[in-house]
């Protein structure tokens, strides 16, 4: 199940990328997000950097890729943490941990990016523009995550209870942690 999550991963991110091309409208969170609500133990780690790591030797990445590959694994270790509340209301849940996702990335990475680029000064007011600089970032990461995490989640949710699987991985796999 983690292969799968990596190969569809790494297939969407390209393909976002190829034939969407709107800067953050990305598959990353949710599968991130599945990684930690249903695979959980060292897949949340695993599965996210994995698809970063092998997509990003096709498109490649920048100087803040320690921002944007922690952020992916915060991400899934979120959907960790929230695994009952969103297994118990899968679309509330869903939304739910896509929004903070996103508040939490744009907040993370533009941190980062402020501080390791140099385009804006350094003071609160250079924090500031560079938080109000990546708003359209934001929005289309947060459109992209309300309309792939619930969907995605809901989506792999089914197809665990459609082959029998959901309680066997979860159980087996919270053993672990």
């Amino acid at each position: 199940m983690a292969l799968t999550l990596i190969i569809l991963g790494v297939i969407g991110r390209l393909a976002f990328k190829e034939y969407i091309g709107i800067p953050n409208f990305e598959i990353v969170t949710t599968i991130a997000l599945i990684s930690g609500i249903y695979l959980g133990g060292l897949y949340i780690a695993i599965v996210p950097l994995s698809v970063i790591f092998l997509s990003d030797l096709i498109i490649g990445n920048n100087f803040i890729l320690l921002f944007t590959w922690s952020a992916f694994v915060f991400i899934s270790v979120m959907g960790y943490a929230f695994r009952k509340k969103v297994k118990k209301n899968i679309i509330l849940g869903s939304i739910s941990v896509a929004l903070l996702s996103s508040i939490f990335f744009y907040l993370y990475t533009n941190f980062g990016w402020w501080l390791m680029s140099g385009m804006y000064e350094y003071s609160i007011s250079g924090l500031l523009q560079c938080y109000y600089m990546a708003i359209p970032f934001f929005r289309n990461s947060l459109i992209g995550n309300l309309i792939f995490v619930p969907v995605g989640v809901y989506s792999f949710s089914r197809a665990l209870a459609y082959f029998k699987i959901e309680d066997i991985v979860c159980n087996k796999l919270q053993t672990k942690i």
